[in-house]
C-alpha cells in the first residue's frame, strides 16, 4: 500500500481512497489520476572547472558565502547532441551555506556543437551531503550519488536543429570522478 511505500509521507491516521495514483491523491477528493513522470536520457556532459575558486566574502549578518567556480571547458554527448563547452564560458555562482555543507548552485555556459550550433545553459540546482558523510570538495576528486545529493535544473536557449532544447524541463544528476563534473541530463516528460 502507500504507507509502506512512501513512510516518510504518511501518518498511521490518514485514510487513502485508493492504492494507485501518487501519494497526492490521499489528500485530494479531486478523480483525476496522476502519475510520476519519466526521464528521458539527453546527454552525458564532462566539465573541468578552474583549480582556483574565488571566494567573496560572508552576506551580511551571516556566514553564507558566494563561491566563484570558472568552467574550463569539456565535452556533451548524447543521442541527439554532440557539443563541447566553450572556454572559459562560464562559471558556477554557488552560494555555500555556512556550517552546513549545502551549497546552491547557480551556473551559467554556453555549448559550441559540433555543426557549429551555440547552446546557452542556465543551471540551479543543489550539492547536499548525504545523512553521516563529511564532504570537503576543495580536498575530493571523487564524489558519488551515494555520498551527496546533487541536481539541477537545466535551462536551454538553442536554435536551429537545437530548437527543441527550448520546450524541454531538463534535470541534471551530477557526480565527479577523477576532479570533472558529470552531469547526466534527463528530460522530465509525461511522454515516453
Amino acid at each position: 500500500d502507500l504507507e509502506t511505500q512512501h513512510p516518510s509521507t504518511f501518518s498511521k491516521n490518514v485514510h487513502t481512497k485508493s492504492t494507485c495514483g501518487l501519494p497526492g491523491s490521499a489528500y485530494s477528493d479531486r478523480s483525476i489520476e496522476m502519475r510520476t513522470p519519466s526521464l528521458k536520457f539527453i546527454y552525458r556532459l564532462e566539465c573541468e572547472m578552474a583549480k582556483d575558486n574565488h571566494v567573496v566574502g560572508a552576506q551580511s549578518g551571516t556566514s553564507n558565502a558566494r563561491v566563484i567556480m570558472p568552467i574550463v571547458g569539456g565535452t556533451v554527448k548524447g543521442p541527439q547532441i554532440s557539443a563541447i563547452i566553450e572556454h572559459m564560458s562560464g562559471a558556477d555562482w554557488g552560494l555555500a551555506i555556512g556550517g552546513t555543507g549545502l551549497m546552491r548552485l547557480d551556473a551559467r555556459y554556453t555549448l559550441k556543437t559540433d555543426d557549429g550550433h551555440y547552446i546557452y545553459i542556465r543551471s540551479k540546482g543543489i550539492f547536499k551531503p548525504g545523512p553521516g558523510v563529511n564532504i570537503d570538495p576543495e580536498t575530493r576528486t571523487r564524489m558519488t550519488q551515494d555520498e551527496v545529493e546533487w541536481f539541477t535544473r537545466l535551462q536551454f536557449e538553442a536554435s536551429g536543429p537545437y530548437d527543441w532544447m527550448n520546450s524541454v524541463f531538463g534535470i541534471g544528476v551530477l557526480a565527479m570522478d577523477e576532479s570533472k563534473i558529470l552531469i547526466d541530463a534527463y528530460e522530465l516528460t509525461n511522454f515516453m
